[in-house]
């Protein structure tokens, strides 16, 4: 399996295990991850973030495609220790997006409703201090939005609004006064700003001046309320969503900044848990979606890579709690499906087959064949030549099939269709009739002729139905239950197709020859062996033999054939002669085959008699110790020998054959003991001591003896 192939199934794998928890878990973090990338989009750390993606994902696909098991341990660690370091290297984003967040809920907006109070009694009456004595001054309210980029282009003041305060810092003799002053919540953070200008077209473009460019461009990327008084006219304005307003009253300044920061300042409630969770929801989405067409691409491409990264720290962490792993599954049961009546597969499909499967750690030992099931569909398929994929489906959700085999099935769908064929009898030994028999007549066989069913192809190949017998030594009638066999036109043996009856039953009638007959064959054996000797084994090659002959003849013989004399008196050993048999001139002796014979092959076997002799023996003293044994009780022993007659006889006649002795080398000065005495004999003889032991007393030798 190549790589890419290795991680094409993995991504099928994770899809394939996807449950609806796991869904969830998927939306959440690719949400965390879309909020991320959009805190650092347009911070300086969004540099760093998109090195951070670009390596990460470099990395992954480096040790996906190739087999680099180090360097992917390595990797995984490395990644593991940017997931921990991430938080803490945008800590600054993150804490700004709380901030935004927490202000924008019903809590912070609750308590933005309660500083109104004081709050635009101050401002309007600051801005109708500077509309009369035409002091220039731009005003910015912040919203929803943070304006921290903007606040960083002036200078920190920290002071909680009044009109005074306002008044003082549009002031012409001091150096904040062309800036812009932020107020968040009820305090002034900043003066002194710099904000950026609109390149929309403005009404009355040649009466309005930088102040107002830049309160319009503001208002076009931030939800807050910039109000401008006219150096020049005194006119007072304020600029909301890319929108100028102009001129105002007081009244409508009121009115303003009642619908900016709330319409009821006196009779506000607190918001319910339902109406604070709807009101973060809202002002979530509004911080996200898109304004035009340019920001929705925009917000696209950072919800794909969201999306990437989800999928790659998902499998990470899969990987990592719940391995993967490949197994094979075998004996999975075939079946064929929708198969068309009157139709068959050629050649016929598997039973079984095995797959390849890739599961988790967890469920690997839960698998077994009978949890797969694999079919090949025939649906809508006429009579043909086919090639169709196995599909192979597993009960579990977490298993995906990699490889099948086989993968798919090459097959001829054929009509079945039916023929009735006669059968042919087949004798393969006829010649090993034993030659007092015959075969009388053909052999019969019941029913004659069978219908065979099957694939249309595989039918018509079939030229001849046929059947065996075997007559060999047969010597009565036979009826046997015989199988069939179908051969194509070369003789070949086919199969795939049904027969019936799949047997049938043959006879064939055996009976004797008239000038013939079997009879058994005994030899003749005249003279006894020598003494000691015996026959031990008689045999005769041929045992039966068929003779030929006239039929007075015939029944004039015993049913026992002797052959002339075999002459047994000088015998010692095993003999093989070639003896003819005792049969008139007129008859004719066949052996097994049919062929002439006139002599048989008689084996005589003769051993020695087996037999028992008693002797008594005197104790003969081995060894430099004799002269210190002082006595040996008893002196004599009785032996019990048995062998070869033959041989017993030599010993009868010779005693001298068998001693008695014992070894004195080894004996201990000083004791009385009990010895075992040795027996010496020719081969063949076993010998049986009574007593089993004599005692034996050796002396201590005196002083002065070596």
């Amino acid at each position: 399996m190549s790589p890419f192939e290795s991680l094409y199934n993995q991504a099928i794998f994770l899809y394939s295990s996807l449950t609806w928890f796991g869904l969830i878990d998927l939306l959440l973090v690719t949400t965390a991850f879309y909020f991320m990338l959009t805190l650092v989009r347009r911070s300086p750390a969004g540099y760093f973030m998109r090195e951070i993606l670009l390596v990460g994902l470099g990395l992954f696909v480096l040790t996906a495609l190739l087999p680099l098991p180090v360097f992917d341990w390595l990797v995984r660690g490395v990644l593991v220790a940017i997931l921990v370091a991430m938080p803490i290297i945008f800590q600054a984003q993150l804490r700004r997006f709380f901030e935004r967040v927490s202000r924008t809920s019903g809590l912070a907006a609750a308590v933005r409703e309660s500083a109104t109070e004081y709050l635009i009694p101050e401002i309007t009456h600051a801005v109708e201090n500077m509309a009369s004595t035409r002091t220039g001054a731009l005003i910015v309210l912040e919203g929803n939005d943070l304006l921290e980029e903007v606040v960083k282009t002036g200078v920190s003041i920290g002071g909680e609004v009044t009109s005074e305060l306002l008044g003082s810092l549009f002031y012409s003799g001091t150096p904040l006064h062309d800036g812009a002053v932020i107020i968040r919540g009820d305090d002034v953070i900043a003066a002194g700003c710099v904000l950026p200008l609109t390149q929309q077209f403005l009404s009355a473009e040649k009466r309005l001046g930088t102040r107002h460019r830049a309160a319009v461009g503001l208002s076009e990327v931030t939800d807050a309320l910039i109000i401008v008084v006219s150096e020049e006219t005194g006119q007072i304005s304020i600029a909301t969503g890319g929108e100028l307003h102009r001129p105002l009253t007081l009244l409508d300044l009121r009115e303003h900044l009642l619908d900016f920061y709330g319409s009821t300042v006196t009779a506000s409630k607190t918001p319910s848990i339902g109406q604070l969770f709807n009101r973060i929801i809202k002002q979530i989405w509004l911080a996200i979606a898109p304004a035009n067409f340019q920001q929705i691409f925009t917000n696209l491409g950072l919800l794909i890579v969201a999306a990437l990264l989800t999928m790659v720290v998902w499998s990470f962490v899969l990987e990592q709690t719940n391995p993967f792993q490949l197994t094979r599954v075998e004996g999975i049961t075939l079946r064929i499906e929708n198969v068309p009546p009157n139709t068959q597969m050629i050649p016929p499909p598997p039973e079984q087959v095995t797959a390849v499967v890739q599961t988790t750690e967890d469920l690997l030992p839960t698998l077994s064949a009978s949890g797969f099931q694999a079919e090949v569909q025939l649906e809508n398929t006429a009579p043909g030549l086919y090639r169709l994929p196995v599909e192979v489906n597993s009960s579990s959700g977490q298993v995906l099939v990699i490889r099948v085999d086989p993968p798919s099935l090459d097959f001829e769908l054929a009509p079945v269709i039916s023929r009735t064929l006669p059968i042919q009898v087949v004798i393969p030994d006829q010649a090993n009739i034993p030659a007092a028999y015959e075969l009388v007549g053909v052999p019969t066989v019941v029913p004659n002729q069978v219908e065979i069913v099957g694939p249309e192809p595989i039918v018509e190949r079939i030229e001849e139905v046929e059947t065996s017998i075997s007559l060999a030594n047969a010597t009565t009638p036979i009826r046997e239950s015989r199988p069939l066999r179908l051969l194509d036109e070369q003789g070949r043996e086919i199969d795939g197709v049904q027969v019936q009856p799949s047997q049938v039953r043959v006879s064939a009638n055996i009976r004797p020859r008239l000038n013939a007959r079997v009879s058994s064959v005994q030899p003749r054996i005249i003279g006894t062996p020598p003494l000691g000797y015996q026959i031990s084994t008689l045999r005769v090659t041929p045992d039966n033999i068929t003779l030929q002959g006239s039929v007075d003849q015939l029944r004039e013989l015993d049913n026992i054939i002797e052959t002339l004399p075999v002459d047994v008196s000088e015998a010692t050993g095993d003999m093989i002669v070639q003896v003819p048999l005792n049969l008139p001139s007129n008859i004719q002796a066949l052996d097994s085959s049919g062929v002439p014979i006139r002599t048989v092959t008689v084996s005589i076997g003769i051993a020695p008699r087996a037999g028992n002799l008693t002797l008594s023996r005197s104790i003969q003293l081995l060894g430099a110790n004799q002269e210190l044994i002082s006595a040996v009780e008893p002196r004599r022993v009785e032996l019990l020998l048995t062998g070869t007659q033959p041989l017993l006889n030599e010993i009868q006649q010779n005693p001298d054959l068998v001693q008695v002795v014992i070894d004195a080398t080894n004996l201990q000065s000083g004791r009385m003991m009990n010895v075992t005495p040795d027996v010496v004999a020719p081969d063949g003889i076993e010998a049986q001591i009574v007593p089993a032991f004599v005692r034996v007393t050796v002396d201590s030798p005196t002083v002065g003896e070596e």
